[in-house]
């Protein structure tokens, strides 16, 4: 983007990325590994002097109407860089602590790149002149380039699986490394009992306080193919006149080393150049205000030399207030941006997967106090984390209960526990009398006399 009305150096900044599908693995309650893997562009200009900036827009044709003909422009000190690369991570993280008070968490990710293709344009000094639409003189030509092959994409029998085999034009590695810190004054209240253990809810947001520190995009992505790679240095010689520049045509990759060569000379050449990461420091602070209202700090600080070949993360100072729910999100930052030199007021708005916002929304309307615009959007698909489902309430989760409709008990895998065992009834004795019992008869009674049988008296004669 152009800064229109300043006369300072110029500046823009295009990233991209798309993230492919991830999975992570968990070691037990306390670890977790995961594998990721991104798709990641950008392209950057810096130092570009107002007046080139003007020419780069408008063209050489219009250098009268801009007042820059024939003259002699010296403050061009400026990048271009931009390159794309295809990244493969593995990570590890843990948590140091339970759910308690005080809780840790940390990872590191190793990363594993495979270049898709890039180029750069570095002048530390190169004076020009501008003298008409074709025609420009150079004198003390301080600069160097790199680039791939634009036209290996287009060539016969080219496939993307070449760029991860016998087509490679460059590889490399890069790691991150972070720990966050979690202030949790009511943990308790966070936790919930199911099979028979105390356990976090995952579904809210346990902290009152979270501060973080990481250092991010530690690395270097090497272009060294043979075929496809070409960088350069500039002779320094005298100055050079060079005319008819619409007519000059780049057929091959070759074809580029042999022009610069025959036009200005070249002082050294070479088949490979490295790009490094856009490495910075990152410390972050989230409170919780109320409720669902929020307050985050932001502080990233660039550790890539200014003048080392790669993508540049811009340091800048945000703190973004925001209403945050599991399904929607506003945030309004302010932020100090572009080396702490420029303040913007953005807006972000999350609803579901979608994702939209500008860190300046001065620049995106086309204020007159603010310079610059951008704009971000994305759509993430993201699993939500919920607490373990229970049916019917009883403390033991759908996964072990073997009753899902009746109340249980975890001792008892979620079933009503059994009734006892039925036993005997047992009979009391017999309560004896108040009274004494007679004592027994020494002579025992004699039995009852037995009546003779009645006998029928004879009949008469």
């Amino acid at each position: 983007m152009e800064q229109e009305g300043r006369s300072g150096p110029q500046q823009a900044s295009a990233t991209a990325e798309v993230r492919l599908p991830s999975f992570m693995l968990t070691l037990g309650p306390r670890a977790a590994i995961a594998f990721s893997s991104r798709v990641r562009g950008f392209a950057q200009a810096s130092g570009v002097s107002y007046s080139l900036a003007q020419l780069a827009r408008y063209g050489l044709g219009q250098a009268d109407q801009l007042g820059l003909a024939n003259q002699l422009l010296t403050d061009n000190s400026f990048h271009l860089e931009a390159s794309a690369y295809h990244e493969f991570a593995l990570t590890y993280a843990r948590t140091f602590t339970p759910n308690t008070t005080h809780f840790f968490k940390g990872g590191l990710t190793l990363k594993y790149l495979v270049g898709l293709g890039g180029g750069y344009v570095r002048n530390e000094g190169v004076q020009f002149k501008v003298l008409d639409k074709n025609s420009i003189e150079l004198q003390s030509r301080q600069l160097s380039y790199g680039l791939t092959d634009y036209r290996l994409y287009g060539q016969n029998g080219f496939t993307a699986g070449s760029l991860y085999g016998n087509q490679q034009l460059g590889r490399g590695y890069g790691a991150d490394l972070g720990l966050t810190y979690e202030w949790r004054p009511d943990y308790e209240q966070h936790n919930y009992q199911m099979d028979g253990q105390d356990r976090p809810d995952d579904s809210q947001n346990k902290y009152r306080l979270r501060l973080g520190l990481a250092l991010t995009d530690l690395g270097a992505l090497a272009y060294n193919n043979d075929q496809h790679v070409r960088q350069g240095q500039l002779a320094n010689t005298a100055t050079v006149r060079l005319s008819q520049l619409d007519t000059l045509r780049f057929k091959t990759l070759q074809s580029v080393e042999n022009t610069a060569q025959r036009l200005v000379g070249l002082s050294s050449t070479s088949r490979e150049f490295t790009t490094y990461l856009p490495a910075a420091l990152r410390f972050t602070a989230d409170y919780q205000v109320a409720g669902h209202f929020y307050a985050g700090l932001l502080w990233t600080q660039s550790l890539l030399p200014a003048r080392s070949l790669g993508s540049h993360t811009a340091s800048l100072l945000a703190l973004t207030p925001r209403l945050e729910f599991s399904r929607a999100e506003l945030a309004l930052p302010v932020v100090w941006a572009n080396g702490y030199r420029q303040l913007q007021v953005g807006a972000m708005l999350r609803m579901g997967p979608l994702v939209l916002g500008s860190d300046n929304l001065g620049g995106l309307l086309g204020l007159s106090t603010a310079t610059g615009a951008d704009v971000y959007f994305g759509l993430a698909l993201a699993l939500r984390r919920h607490r373990r489902p229970d049916k019917d309430g009883d403390g033991v989760s759908n996964r072990y209960d073997k009753c899902l409709k009746e109340k249980g008990s975890w001792a008892t895998r979620g079933c009503p526990a059994p009734a006892p065992p039925s036993t005997p009834t047992e009979v009391a004795p017999p309560t004896p009398p108040p009274w004494p019992a007679p004592a027994p008869s020494k002579n025992p009674p004699s039995p009852p006399p037995t009546e003779a049988p009645l006998t029928p008296a004879p009949a008469p004669n």
